[in-house]
Order: structure tokens, then sequence, then C-alpha cells
């Protein structure tokens, strides 16, 4: 045994490598990870107010503040298809505007969500481009823009699916809803808290799918928030003719008792509204 001990003959290396070099690659990386840590974090709150742009008269900082939400602008246009149904029949109407019209939470993942994501990962990345290309590596880069990507498409893709699942409710009318009632002049009103729960009962009394003939220059717009406010539909209505029109072109029937009610509630606000425009004259 101990003459196979003898034979086996251990090589002895030396290290050859220079200390000053590997504390300067050390000290480096700390600086670096740490100038990237800053630049993310300022990313994230610049993403976050980048919808101020549009009040910012100086040139350079307008730019540079706008680059996370035309990033953001850019990615929801192309993944959002333009809502033509009311682009055209709500054309002139007090209506919502946003990336998603149906969902408050899709919207907000939107902005400012995505925006405040996309700041971190621009400015994060211009801190990667700027460090040492031997400690900061292509393929590090990588890794970071990688995380960042998988980030926003996990955001893109929930945003997208909830305004989905909103949409799917709204056309089938789920959840309990408040009325945003418009008359022919354009002028809108939401119902009260004591007349909802009556126009609410109204309003599903009688409501079931038809087959009748529109006629669009009766009809006005019908918004309708639901619980509490969190998802937002859009229809449109004709009291006279007692139907409502879904976003994806579905005749229901309403009651009358419902299309009574309504006018009523419209024409008393209506005239309250102008007498009290006639005190203050």
């Amino acid at each position: 045994m101990d003459e196979i001990r003898d034979r086996i003959e251990i090589p002895q290396v030396t290290y050859q490598g220079d200390d000053r070099k590997l504390k300067e690659r050390i000290f480096k990386f700390k600086a670096g990870t740490f100038r990237i840590v800053i630049f993310t974090i300022v990313g994230l709150f610049m993403g976050y107010y980048s919808n101020t742009y549009v009040r910012d008269s100086f040139f350079p900082t307008k730019l540079i503040t706008a680059i996370p939400y035309k990033l953001t602008e850019a990615v929801y246009r192309l993944l959002v298809p333009v809502n033509t149904w009311i682009s055209a029949e709500m054309m002139g109407w007090n209506t919502t505007g946003g990336y998603f019209l149906h969902s408050v939470i899709a919207d907000l993942m939107a902005v400012p969500l995505t925006t405040t994501l996309v700041g971190g990962a621009v400015y994060g990345s211009l801190a990667y481009f700027t460090g040492d290309k031997r400690v900061f590596t292509l393929q590090r880069f990588m890794k970071f823009a990688g995380c960042w990507c998988a980030l926003l498409l996990l955001v893109v893709g929930a945003a997208c699916g909830i305004d989905a699942k909103a949409k799917a409710d709204n056309e089938r009318f789920a959840g309990e809803g408040r009325f945003y009632l418009h008359d022919a002049e354009g002028r809108g009103s939401l119902v009260g808290e004591e007349e909802a729960g009556v126009l609410r009962e109204y309003f599903y009394s009688e409501l079931a799918l038809a087959d009748a003939e529109r006629d669009r220059s009766g009809e006005v717009p019908l918004a309708i928030y639901y619980d509490g406010g969190i998802r937002y539909g859009v229809y449109m209505i004709n009291y006279e003719l007692q139907y409502v029109v879904t976003e994806q072109g579905k005749v229901y029937h309403i009651s009358g008792e419902f299309t009574e009610a309504a006018t009523e509630y419209m024409r008393e606000k209506m005239h309250s509204g102008e007498q009290g425009q006639e005190v203050e004259e």
C-alpha cells in the first residue's frame, strides 16, 4: 500500500495570476452591480411618472421621461386591437379612455405598472452597457434582459386576460351594475344609490335576447359600472323600442318599466340641473 502511494505523483501548481487584477475585477463587479441597482430604481420611478411628460416643456427632460410611456404605448397598441365599435358608435359621447376600456384593473396594469417596469428595464440596461465589458458580459446582460422580458410578458398577458374576461362578463350583464344614463342631447348622469336598486330590478326583469331590428337614430349610450366601478360596460339603448345592444352586437329586450323609470329619472335630473343654472344666473 505504501509503495502505491509513493508511485502517485501529485503535481504542484502555483498560482500564476495577478492579485491586483482579481481585486480590481471584484471591485468593479460590486461597483457596477450597485450602479445597476441605482439605475433600475431610478428607472422604476421615472417609469411610474412617465405620463407627466405631456406637461414638461423642456425637450431634453421631456424626451427622457417619455421613453417608458411611449414604449408601453407601442406594445399595447400592437397587442390590443382598436375597439372600432366604441370608436364608431360612441364618437362625441362622454366615455372612459385608456388602453383597456372595460377593466380598471387591466388599465392600471398598463399604466402605471407596465410603464414602471419598462422604466426599470430600460435604465437598468443602460447601466449594464456603461459597465466594464470584462465583468458585465453579453451573457450576463441576456439573463438580465430575459428576466425583465419574462416579467413584462406576464404583466401584459395578465392585463389582456383580465380585459377579455371583463368583455365576456359585459356581454352577459354579469354582476351588480350601476347605470350612467345619457339623453339624446349627449348629457349624462350617474344614477343615485337610492334609485339604482329599482332600476337594476326593472332592467333584469325582462332582459332576454331578441331578434329586433335596430333603429340607430333613436339609440343613445348606456354605461354600466359593475362591481363598484371595477368593470365598465358601454351599450347602445333605444328606450322607445325597448332594446339594448352589447358591444358584440347582441340585441336584448328590456322591460317597459325600466325605459319609463330611466327616461323619467333623466327628465327630472336635467330639469333640476337647468333650474340650478337659472338660479345661479
